[in-house]
Order: structure tokens, then C-alpha cells, then sequence
């Protein structure tokens, strides 16, 4: 999709904004209301996706902290050795045509699993349909990274119809609600007829407004260091949007496991040390020690970075925090694509690649 900078900045923030409105839409997907535990019951949850339909499998984890059975995200050909009868083999395929995930869908009929689909159509809903599994379907027409909020939405609806999460619907819509309060400060100013963008509005969490820190990053590489399991998958997100959006490269680490090896390989010549940004995600944590260890950290690096910012949300519900996080690092990365005068929408060298891919 080439649309030329302006108006491909202009679709994406819009876009970005209606992540709250494609939460509350995921309520009401057809193929949700025949979403019901096996007979047999459920050993294990793995979700099969790539890029932006996988996401959201990482950002619910927090969801199943409390919960008897995990959800595994595998992000690859097949199906792990271990997977079989007993399992539900969850398929996630915003296109429907995406190969890695088409093929975890055949593995998972051939080993006797139960499977159940989350796609626009493609291949992967005339495969549901010829062998008689379950089809979440989610409307089509949109990049698959700014679909996030109909398939996270839908995840977590079809995973409180299974019983695996508890007040499903009330968590998505308070997470579409703290979306909503927070959008106009994190979207704003965008500048869509050449003019002044005006003044940029404080951000809700307190954070450096989205507008500010992406003129930070012009012509940086941001490292992002993460630290509980609310910011992990958040950070995830932010790495593929930058990436994406922004056509910018970043780094990504998590906390403790960054102060094992990550802390030490920033040994920068001191006429590297500007070319580098560190971004701090933040969720709630319940470990004093990681926050100690995030206090630590930034003392230690503080040579090496002369820019350190730390990205909180304190919102008061698992998802809203998680969510919270997500929107305002995809801001983020459309502010910063703004700035670049890039087009955010297409990504030129994954449309080359899967064509190569497909030449015999």
C-alpha cells in the first residue's frame, strides 16, 4: 500500500486511534458466539502467528498469570515436538495467507488437536471451512499491524468463552475506555496542511508527550530496556513499529535478564555515545527488586546514554496498563515516521521478500 508520505501519515494515526474502537468492535466478530470449550477439555493454549497477528498472544500473558492452563506463542513452521490431543491450537492470520501459520494449521489437524482460526478470510478461513474448525472473522482491508486491537480483542473474548479469562468483556472495554481518554494528548499535534503543529498536549501517564520524544529519536537508535511482564510484550510492539512505521532499526532487551550480558556490551566509544537513545517501558511491577535493578541499570548507563527515558503506565487494569503502553508506543513510531517524512503504511522489503518466496 503506497499512499506517499502525507496521507500514509495521516491513514496510520488514524488508524492508531481507533485502537479503542476495534476493542469494543471485537465483541460483537462473527464466528465469536460459537466459541466453546472442547468436550475433552483443554491441556494446553498455543497461538500460531508471525508479526502483528502473534502480538497479541504476548500482550495477554499478564491475563493468564492467575490461570491453571498457558498459552504458548509459536512463532515459526509447524508446531512444537510436544503439542498434540488435548491441545487447541489457536491460528492467528490477519490476511489468512500467512505461511508459517497455514502450515501450524495442517500440522495441528494431522496430530489430532483441537483448532480454532482468527483471520480476515484467506486460505486459512477455506481450511477451517473444509475441515470444520472454528473462524473468528475479523474485518479485511487493513494492514495487519494497525488490526491489533480486533485481534487482541478477539483473543481475549474467545479465551473468556474457553474459561481461561475471567471478566474478559469488562477488560477489554475498560482497556478501550483508557485508550479513548488518552488518545487526543498522545496523537496530537499533527500537522495535515503544512502548518504550526501548536503546543503538544501533556501526556495522561506523564510520560515526555509521544511528539516530543519522537524528535528525540530523528536520526537515533533507540535501545528499549523493559521491565515487567506488563512492558514486555509492549516492548515487542514498539521494536516492530519503529521498524515498521518508522523504517528505523531499534534494540530490545528485558529486565533481569539484560543485567546478565546487555548492561556490559554498552562499552561505546565516547563518539558513539550520541547515536543512541534508552527507553525505559514500565509497567506495574510487584517486584521491588526489578525496580531496583531499573534504578541501578540507568545509573550504570548514564555515560553511554545521554538521553535515558522511562515510558510508565499506571493505569488501574491489567490490559488497560498493557494496552496503555502499545497505543502510546505506536504514536510514537508514526510521529517519528512523520518527522523522517516517510510513508508508514507500506513495507516494501517483506512484499519483496514473499513474492521471491513464492517463485518456484
Amino acid at each position: 500500500m503506497n499512499t506517499g508520505p502525507d496521507a500514509g501519515s495521516r491513514l496510520m494515526f488514524k488508524l492508531v486511534g481507533a485502537l479503542g474502537d476495534q476493542l469494543r468492535q471485537s465483541a460483537h466478530l462473527d464466528g465469536l458466539a460459537g466459541v466453546k470449550p472442547p468436550a475433552s477439555g483443554i491441556k494446553r493454549v498455543i497461538l500460531c502467528g508471525m508479526g502483528g497477528s502473534a502480538i497479541a498472544g504476548d500482550l495477554i500473558q499478564p491475563l493468564l498469570a492467575d490461570g491453571r492452563i498457558p498459552l504458548s506463542v509459536w512463532r515459526d513452521y509447524g508446531l512444537p515436538h510436544w503439542v498434540g490431543p488435548g491441545d487447541l491450537v489457536l491460528c492467528s492470520s490477519y490476511s489468512g495467507n500467512t505461511e508459517e501459520t497455514l502450515s501450524g494449521a495442517h500440522e495441528a489437524g494431522l496430530r489430532g488437536c483441537d483448532r480454532l482460526a482468527i483471520t480476515s478470510g484467506g486460505s486459512l478461513a477455506s481450511l477451517a471451512s473444509a475441515e470444520g474448525f472454528g473462524a473468528v472473522i475479523l474485518p479485511g482491508g487493513l494492514p495487519p499491524r494497525a488490526s491489533l486491537g480486533l485481534g487482541l480483542g478477539a483473543l481475549v473474548h474467545c479465551l473468556g468463552r474457553l474459561t481461561l479469562v475471567t471478566d474478559a468483556a469488562t477488560s477489554v472495554v475498560r482497556a478501550a475506555e483508557t485508550l479513548d481518554r488518552y488518545r487526543v494528548a498522545r496523537s496530537s499535534p499533527v500537522a495535515t496542511d503544512g502548518g504550526d503543529t501548536g503546543s503538544i498536549p501533556a501526556d495522561p501517564e506523564g510520560n515526555l508527550a509521544a511528539a516530543e520524544l519522537a524528535e528525540i529519536l530523528v536520526g537515533k537508535v533507540p535501545v528499549i530496556y523493559t521491565a515487567g511482564a506488563e512492558a514486555h510484550a509492549a516492548g515487542l510492539r514498539l521494536k516492530a513499529q519503529l521498524n515498521e512505521n518508522s523504517k528505523a532499526p531499534a534494540c530490545l532487551a528485558q529486565f533481569p535478564e539484560l543485567d546478565h550480558n546487555d548492561l556490559v556490551g554498552w562499552s561505546l566509544d565516547p563518539s558513539d555515545r550520541g547515536r543512541f537513545v534508552l527507553l525505559i517501558l514500565q509497567g506495574k511491577s510487584d517486584n521491588d527488586r526489578i525496580s531496583r535493578r531499573v534504578d541501578l541499570t540507568r545509573q550504570l548507563l548514564a555515560e553511554e546514554f545521554p538521553e535515558i527515558h522511562e515510558i510508565r503506565s499506571s493505569a488501574s487494569g491489567v490490559l488497560e496498563r498493557t494496552m496503555s503502553l502499545v497505543q502510546y508506543g505506536d504514536y510514537l513510531s508514526c510521529h517519528l515516521a512523520r518527522l523522517k517524512n516517510v510513508d508508514p503504511l507500506p513495507v516494501d522489503r517483506i512484499t519483496r521478500l514473499k513474492e521471491a518466496l513464492g517463485k518456484p
